[in-house]
């Protein structure tokens, strides 16, 4: 959709790095005429705004946020909307992974991941809704996960938050459509970003260039679920084709994560 980007004003939470940061880019290089960039970390924030500040005409404007802290959320949905009159994008990017055996969970574990992967993503979404509304358009991105579409083992805890985040989305497509607005939910594999920690990223990730491009694409098409890389495709049409292959390699992945964290304290 030619000039589906150009001159609009974003939001993206999680935005000073990993897909967050690849996101405000590619809006950048598209020609939005503003990005408000949402993270916690202030001086990763400081020092990629300065960079994509220099690097493009439209203007990437920082804002430390804690997207758990609903007024925090927003004051930075405001702020975009009081910017140029208009809020065009929201990506509620911001996240945190949790791969645990079950004996290691706690409550405040749990209550950490929800209110980061879960109630973060409740806030932008229901402060940007109002605003579209008004103005019949806009477009909120939220990003789930592969374990927001499979039940995926030692991620009870990032799969609920990520599958409720992904039923959300859709069902207020379904609702809201009609008024104007679209919804998409992005659902990737592993993409190489500093979710991973220390670890080295599995073979089968995907970089962020990569992964920005393709929820693009999908975005601009209209697409409400954005699911990559193929293998996450090919995977989730197994699990609702053919349910008994995928008990198979789920408890296959399953006694190969237990294996791991027997023998290397981590799941690979």
């Amino acid at each position: 959709m030619k000039g589906y980007f150009e001159k609009k004003v974003a939001v993206v939470t999680g935005a000073a790095s990993g897909i967050g940061l690849g996101l405000t880019e590619e809006m950048l290089s598209r020609g939005a005429k503003a990005v408000f960039m949402a993270d916690i970390n202030q001086e990763n924030l400081d020092k990629e705004s300065k960079r994509l500040n220099e690097a493009y005409a439209g203007e990437a404007v920082p804002m430390l946020t804690d997207v758990t802290k609903l007024e925090h959320v927003e004051k930075l949905i405001n702020s975009a909307n009081n910017f140029d009159g208009h809020l065009d994008f929201v990506f509620n990017n911001a996240g945190i992974g949790m791969t645990i055996p079950t004996e290691f969970v706690t409550f405040d574990i749990w209550k950490k991941v929800v209110d980061i992967n879960l109630m973060g993503v409740i806030y932008g979404t229901y402060c940007a809704i109002p605003i579209m509304r008004k103005q019949k358009s806009g477009h909120i991105v939220n990003t789930a996960s592969a374990a927001g579409l499979l039940p995926i083992p030692y991620q009870a805890l990032y799969a609920s938050t990520k599958s409720a985040v992904k039923n959300m989305t859709e069902s207020l497509y379904y609702e809201l459509s009609n008024e104007g607005l679209r919804f998409s939910v992005v659902c990737p594999g592993n993409v190489r970003t500093a979710i991973f920690g220390d670890l080295t990223p599995p073979p089968d990730s995907v970089s962020v260039e990569e992964a920005v491009n393709y929820i693009f694409e999908k975005m601009e098409k209209g697409d409400v679920i954005i699911a990559f890389p193929q293998n996450i495709r090919d995977f989730d049409e197994l699990y609702r084709m053919s349910p008994k292959e995928f008990d198979r390699l789920a408890l296959g992945i399953a006694d190969e994560r237990r294996e791991n964290y027997r023998t290397k304290g981590t799941y690979y």
